[in-house]
């Protein structure tokens, strides 16, 4: 018996590919990342929505009954305890219209902050720009303003208030709150990648942060050799911007812009540095 002898294939060529960061890296190389990968963005956005509410009773109501039981609650101790004056705004209007503002700024600063080590999974396992991950929270958050923004509407209403024609000028408030805290983000995102001393700390900070903004007073209430403190502010000013174009409340000053504009332009920069500085040691120390 004759036995055939057959060749044995050759065994696939291996490849080794080898990501690196590139060696002239720089601002705009970011911010092209962020834009090519935008729909990953998205994606994950509607994943943090869905995840939040699923198997909850009443589902993304969630996002109105904080703030609603919040502004209850503020306007009995503050407005009818306290007393404190909102130059002729109801109380319930005056705080909700802060309460947004502030809630969306927050929610984006602590789940920014903690947005690597919650997606431990995925960045160990798929490469993907890590910079959109602490982008995440200010598109998931901004659906829930925009729908607390329509009972801050109907409340506005029921006072006999008509949103001022300004309104259409929200997106850019909005925005730049956004990248207010996604610059803090990126700061403090890979550092509680790190240090866990950062994750724990946050939360206490920005409750006393609350408080030092004008959430729940209006600066005008703030004794005048203070209130230079809340131009520096820049959360002050955005709340501010927001009554201005919403309740027609009065508009901050020239130096609190000028201000903000800085605030958002530094950290949005140092955020970036900082961020591409530690992302080396993120995966091993995650």
């Amino acid at each position: 018996m004759t036995v055939a002898s057959m060749d044995t294939p050759a065994s696939p060529q291996q490849t080794e590919v080898v990501i690196r960061a590139r060696a002239d890296h720089h601002l705009m190389h970011d911010i092209a990342d962020v834009w090519t990968n935008r729909d990953i963005a998205w994606t994950l956005a509607l994943r943090e929505i869905q995840i939040r509410y699923k198997q909850s009773l009443i589902g993304i109501a969630w996002a109105l009954l904080q703030p609603v039981l919040t502004t209850a609650i503020f306007t009995f101790v503050f407005s009818y305890l306290a007393r404190i004056p909102t130059d002729g705004i109801p109380y319930p209007i005056f705080v909700f219209s802060g309460l947004l503002m502030w809630q969306y700024f927050s929610r984006v600063v602590v789940e920014a902050s903690g947005s690597l080590v919650k997606n431990e999974a995925i960045i160990t396992k798929v490469f993907f720009p890590r910079l959109l991950l602490p982008l995440v929270p200010t598109l998931s958050a901004a659906v829930e303003f925009l729908i607390a923004l329509v009972v801050l509407v109907a409340m506005m209403l029921a006072y006999g208030m008509v949103p001022s024609p300004l309104i259409v000028l929200l997106p850019l408030i909005l925005l730049a709150a956004g990248l207010l805290g996604y610059g803090i983000g990126l700061v403090l995102s890979p550092l509680n990648a790190i240090y866990r001393d950062v994750g724990i700390a946050l939360p206490f900070f920005v409750q006393i942060a609350m408080y030092l903004t004008p959430v729940i007073y209006p600066v005008t209430f703030v004794p005048p050799q203070y209130q230079w403190l809340y131009a520096l502010n820049p959360v002050a000013t955005l709340i501010d911007m927001m009554r201005a174009i919403i309740i027609a409340a009065p508009w901050p000053g020239l130096l609190s812009y000028a201000v903000l504009a800085a605030w958002v332009i530094g950290l949005t920069a140092l955020g970036l540095g900082t961020f591409r500085k530690l992302e080396p040691a993120i995966v091993d120390r995650i």
